[in-house]
């Protein structure tokens, strides 16, 4: 152990006089101004003597005499290695800060057309339409020909053949003081959002709001008025696979009564976390007073809530007959379980089968 310290003594003596010697003037200024013990110091422990180091409270390199390499963008890349000394980047781009030049949420450095938004799927690059040829032409053949099946379909019995569905006997056993019912059909449309058809003209019209007027007729709706308890009805708007209630639709709601045959329908007004908008509804007999409820945090204060839907989306098996898949969505306020079976409605020879079940 004794010649370990000895050896380390002689090192760092031979290395004290050896700085001495490369800058005797340096130690002779030094010790000018200060004493002996404090030149030959190293304070801030980078093995640089005091009187030879020019950051002697810092510690740094050999050389840049003493002191630490600048980073003037505190991006851990110091300023000599940065390519971008004054932005902040990562070690991969030399300090530089990774560039979007088209903005489609790819760096160019991974971005195979980085002058033209794209998609990730594509390496950055937009997405190659395909030519919309006689999409328009194709769309509206499909829509006459389903016009044509529709004709022989009768609703009538497709609404018996739903009510008589076990899920749905169960809504109607459920206590109901005011029923929100929910109006929708999917699908039926054409394409939309960024595929290869969006630019393209369409055929304007869609066999989806003929299914719904079809569905929802005069007979269809007295039939549901009175299976419910002829109570209050309130049709509503719904987001797309959401359980979100939406009021306002006045006109929307007005052309549903007058196209189910119910001039007898009456205007309400809903409060909902302080905003408030009108609605109209049906009821047994003529109310008194305007319908006015209050909702708070997408819950109503003074009224049991069920609701009721019937999502209908045209569909086609291997023979282009059109077929519907019907989802029912209702809710039980009892449990708090909100129900969806979906199945899959076809006429055929007269009448409606159930050819395929499915469990959303």
């Amino acid at each position: 152990m004794k010649i370990w310290y000895t050896l380390l003594f002689l090192f760092s003596f031979f290395l004290v006089q050896a700085q001495e010697i490369i800058d005797k003037d340096a130690l002779g200024k030094c010790r000018k101004e200060l004493n002996k013990k404090t030149c030959l110091s190293d304070e801030d422990g980078d093995r640089i003597l005091f009187y030879l180091d020019r950051c002697p409270k810092e510690k740094g390199s050999v050389e840049n005499n003493g002191c630490p390499w600048p980073d003037e963008d505190n991006d851990g890349i110091i300023d000599k290695e940065d390519y971008c000394p004054d932005l902040t980047g990562p070690v991969e781009n030399n300090g530089c800060p990774l560039v979007d030049t088209d903005g489609d949420g790819i760096f160019d450095k991974d971005d195979a057309c980085p002058t033209q938004p794209g998609m990730v799927e594509n390496l950055g690059c937009p997405l190659k339409k395909r030519d919309c040829g006689d999409l328009y032409e194709r769309e509206k053949a499909r829509y006459e020909k389903d016009i044509e099946q529709l004709k022989d379909m009768n609703f009538d019995s497709l609404f018996d053949a739903i009510c008589g569905d076990p899920d749905f006997k169960t809504f109607f056993l459920l206590p109901k003081k005011v029923l929100f019912l929910r109006n929708s059909t999917i699908g039926g449309g054409p394409e939309c959002g960024n595929d290869a058809y969006y630019d393209c003209k369409h055929f304007e019209k869609r066999i989806g709001s003929e299914v719904l007027n079809k569905f929802w007729n005069k007979n269809n709706f007295a039939k549901f008025r009175k299976k419910t308890g002829n109570g209050i009805i309130i049709p509503v708007s719904t987001l797309f696979g959401g359980g979100e209630l939406f009021f306002g639709w006045e006109n929307d709601e007005n052309n549903f009564f007058v196209s189910t045959g119910n001039p007898s329908f009456y205007k309400g007004k809903i409060t909902d976390d302080g905003r408030e908008n009108n609605f109209y509804y049906v009821s047994p007999q003529k109310p008194l007073k305007d319908l006015a409820l209050i909702r708070k945090d997408n819950k109503f204060t003074d009224l049991l809530e069920v609701s009721f839907g019937i999502s209908i989306m045209p569909k086609y098996d291997s023979d282009a007959h059109l077929g519907f898949l019907i989802r029912l969505d209702f809710s039980n306020p009892k449990s708090g379980y909100f129900s969806q079976p979906a199945k899959y409605y076809q006429y055929k020879n007269g009448k409606w089968t159930v050819t395929k079940n499915f469990n959303d």
